[in-house]
């Protein structure tokens, strides 16, 4: 497993995460679709919830998730060896063509590019060929 292209497509996961709550922060609501959700209430057992701050929440969670996947995917390229890292490449590449899928249906613009950056980075990953520890024996006894 190549490990400096596990941490790019980690880095795309965390980049896409800060940009997006970033964003979702700073750019302005189409008035009439913030009035719109601002008058629905959704009732949620017990709760009820204004549209608005409901869609802002999980809006708001999901750019935090990314980030929180990019960094543990980060965290685990520096606890593990990189021939343990095979199934966290396949989860994450896995993820990463479905985010990328999601993308393009339905978010065209800079997600289709992160996602497509990680998926790349994944695919490199699970593609190079890592010395593992039957090869490195096989190589000394050869000496």
């Amino acid at each position: 497993m190549n490990v400096t292209a596990i941490k790019v497509g980690a880095g795309a996961w965390m980049f896409t995460g800060v940009v997006h709550d970033v964003l979702s922060l700073i750019l302005p609501d189409d008035p009439v679709l913030a009035e719109a959700l601002r008058a629905s209430q959704l009732q949620v057992g017990p709760f009820s919830l204004n549209s608005a701050s409901l869609q802002q929440g999980i809006s708001l969670a999901m750019g935090l998730a990314m980030f929180a996947v990019g960094l543990l995917l980060w965290m685990i390229t520096r606890q593990l060896p990189a021939e343990r890292l095979r199934p966290f490449g396949i989860v994450a590449l896995v993820a990463s063509l479905a985010a990328l899928g999601l993308a393009i249906a339905m978010i065209p613009g800079p997600p289709m590019i992160t996602f497509s950056v990680a998926s790349i980075a994944f695919v490199i990953a699970l593609a190079a060929k890592t010395r593992t520890r039957a090869g490195a024996e096989a190589l000394q006894g050869a000496r």
